[in-house]
């Protein structure tokens, strides 16, 4: 993350149009000081870092980490809602197999106890005829 900060520093100065020479007169520091900021030999504490992404015309956070984090949100929560359209679909296609196989399950119990209701009321004939014949 470090090294990434540096190469943003380093990158919006030059977006920004400052030499290194100008950025550091604007922080009111050295030049070599600030050459250390962007090459990362010295940290930058936190009122220099106030000063510097103003000056570079963005906040602390795009500095730090490379957007805004409401850009970093929308990103994140559109990204979360296609995730959570991709699972809703994947559930309910889980779901409509397991209705299929429970449909069909429920057909074969059905075949079944006609089956068995068949073979018990041939069986009670059966019976009846046998002890007609006694």
């Amino acid at each position: 993350m470090l090294d990434e900060l540096h190469t943003r520093i380093r990158n919006a100065r030059e977006q920004a149009g400052f030499s290194q020479r100008e950025m550091a007169e604007e922080l009111g520091v050295g030049r070599t000081t600030y050459v250390n900021f962007e090459t990362g030999r010295s940290r930058l504490f936190n009122p220099l870092l106030d000063r510097l992404a103003a000056r570079l015309g963005m906040s602390v956070e795009e500095l730090l980490f490379g957007e805004r984090p409401d850009e970093q949100l929308l990103r994140d929560s559109t990204a979360l809602e296609q995730w959570r359209r991709n699972l809703v679909s994947e559930y309910e296609q889980r779901l409509n197999l397991l209705q299929e196989r429970l449909d069909a399950a429920s057909r074969v119990i059905d075949a079944q106890g006609t089956t068995i209701r068949t073979l018990s009321d041939s069986n009670q004939f059966l019976m009846t005829q046998l002890s007609k014949d006694e």
